[in-house]
């Protein structure tokens, strides 16, 4: 096999193993979790980890995470837990809830400062379900409006039929 040929060869073997691997696969798949219309997508991150952004304002962010494992609320809302999302954390609400008509969650909303510096308010929901975890985080810039629907999608985290 010439040098070309090895290298095509190669280069199909890493494809294949990219694609299998679903390293761009968005951790929303299997959910009824969906962003609002409009809104651009990020790739997944290895099925762990995806964004949207707003189309209005660029600061208005979706996130959605999923843990390999359970996770309690603890582990997800303690102020070494949101370091990574926002600092200096003042929390205005946190609840058990329900979603998807009878599956427990667990609703956070709290103000802090963005890595940018800025003030942001955020709605956070972690739900476990099928032995992972889900978190869903909507933040957006202190003193913009709350978008409805954006609001909603972070308790759609509920297994499709």
């Amino acid at each position: 096999m010439g040098v070309t040929a090895r290298r095509a060869a190669f280069a199909a073997i890493v494809t294949l193993a990219l694609c299998g691997c679903g390293l761009s696969s968005s951790p929303a798949e299997g959910l009824q979790f969906q962003a609002p219309a409009g809104w651009k997508s990020s790739p997944g991150i290895m099925g762990l980890m995806q964004f949207w952004q707003s189309p209005t304002n660029d600061e208005e962010v979706l996130m959605l995470l999923r843990s390999p494992r359970p996770l309690q609320p603890k582990e997800v809302f303690s102020s070494s837990g949101m370091q990574g999302t926002l600092k200096n954390v003042k929390v205005s609400e946190l609840r058990a809830i329900q979603i998807c008509r009878n599956q427990p969650a667990t609703y956070l909303a709290a103000r802090g400062t963005s890595s940018r510096g800025a003030q942001d308010d955020a709605e956070v929901v972690l739900t476990n379900l099928g032995g992972k975890a889900y978190v869903a985080l909507y933040v957006r810039p202190l003193g913009t409006p709350a978008n409805p629907a954006a609001s909603a999608a972070i308790r759609e985290l509920c297994a499709k039929p």
